[in-house]
């Protein structure tokens, strides 16, 4: 993780949102969303720069794409489960093409990708008020 993106993460543990997009651009664009809607966010690239995060951050709520570099966002949706720390964080799950597999999973919500902004943000605004 690069210096910036550190203390960036630093600044915003507990109170923020983690999107987990290896896509610098779709990951981007859902950084200023959020921010337009007053949320603190860290965008990292794949599920191992996540994990990393994970091991010192607690955001409160993690958006995750499903195709990622290493290891996909179903595996890294089961390693944040299995954490104490992280086991009651909400998830969305992301991917154009979601594998069966996710849809029998209680701790996360899916979406497809394309998804309405809309739609995404109020998820999101649902699950950090549960």
């Amino acid at each position: 993780m690069g210096k910036k993106q550190q203390i960036r993460a630093q600044q915003t543990s507990g109170n923020h949102i983690l999107i987990v997009d290896d896509d610098p651009i779709l990951g981007g664009l859902l950084v200023d969303i959020f921010q337009e809607e007053s949320y603190q966010v860290l965008h990292v690239l794949s599920g191992e720069r996540a994990q990393n995060v994970l091991q010192t951050e607690t955001p409160m709520l993690v958006l995750l794409d499903y195709h990622l570099p290493g290891m996909n966002g179903l595996e890294l949706a089961h390693w944040l489960r299995k954490r104490e720390a992280s086991r009651h964080i909400p998830i969305i799950l992301m991917s154009a093409d979601m594998p069966a597999a996710a849809h029998d999973e209680r701790h996360l919500r899916t979406l497809r990708k394309p998804f309405e902004l809309e739609r995404i943000l109020q998820w999101v605004a649902e699950l950090l008020t549960a």
